[in-house]
């Protein structure tokens, strides 16, 4: 059976909220990149190079490793499908900023696992293994539909992960000597906040634009967390699992939406 396929029919109730365009967003990218490698050569060579923290650490943080990185590859394939295949071109333009975006994640998120000295050949298996977010991606990678896509990837999945996320992992990083860890999951904040911004903003335009589209979305959200709750690993992180789903509903509800679990 053919998968349900929205439409906004006046494309004009979707604008970007960061009000970018294309010289702003190089100058905005030129200045977060200074940042980062500003903070990064403030860590010290032996914390760079994962000296300073346990190896226990190292084997527990595999798997996080992991989902950092197969989530922001993912993202670099399923956003060019979305920004390939835009119905208008504010959309587009928005992807395509999201998708210089994710390859700048990505570049940061190998780099941890280089550094950690993790060979190469297990990164994958790590992701596979069960409780990691490989399901909910690879379903996103099977995708074609732009506004399917966005809707899952941006408003459910990091909406869900929220900013907040990142700084508990950054924290939580930090605390235990992974400075590079930590530096890399704060610069990635303020794309990660737009992202969301314009996946909700698109939620917003469809449902405005007709209410019935309300029931399609709430299959998609029921889809996107059913695949994420196992990465709660049967209750083994619960107060992880409240709050990505807390952060969710805080801007889903309002617009609607029913909880999913």
């Amino acid at each position: 059976m053919a998968r349900k396929r929205l439409a906004l029919k006046d494309p004009g109730r979707f604008s970007d909220p960061a009000s970018l365009t294309w010289d702003r967003y190089v100058a905005l990218q030129a200045r977060e990149r200074e940042r980062y490698m500003a903070e990064r050569t403030t860590i010290p060579h032996d914390a760079l190079n994962y000296k300073t923290v346990s190896p226990q650490y190292l084997e527990r943080a595999v798997d996080q490793f992991a989902n950092n990185y197969y989530s922001e590859l993912s993202a670099t394939h399923y956003v060019a499908t979305a920004a390939a295949n835009a119905p208008f071109d504010e959309l587009k333009k928005c992807a395509l900023f999201q998708l210089a975006d994710e390859q700048r994640h990505l570049e940061m998120d190998r780099e941890v696992f280089e550094r950690a000295g993790v060979p190469e050949r297990d990164w994958l298996a790590a992701w596979e293994a069960p409780g990691t977010t490989c399901r909910f991606f690879r379903h996103l990678l099977e995708l074609e539909d732009t506004i399917e896509i966005l809707v899952k990837g941006n408003f459910v999945a990091e909406g869900a992960a929220g900013p907040g996320t990142f700084t508990v992992l950054a924290d939580g990083a930090e605390a235990r000597g992974d400075v590079l860890s930590a530096v890399n999951h704060r610069a990635r904040i303020r794309d990660e906040t737009r992202h969301i911004s314009y996946g909700r903003a698109l939620v917003k335009a469809l449902i405005d634009d007709d209410p019935g589209n309300l029931d399609t979305i709430q299959t998609w959200q029921d889809e996107s967390l059913r695949l994420f709750a196992e990465v709660a690993r049967g209750g083994e992180r619960q107060t992880w699992w409240e709050g990505f789903l807390a952060s969710y509903y805080k801007i889903a509800l309002p617009l609607g939406l029913r909880p999913t679990f």
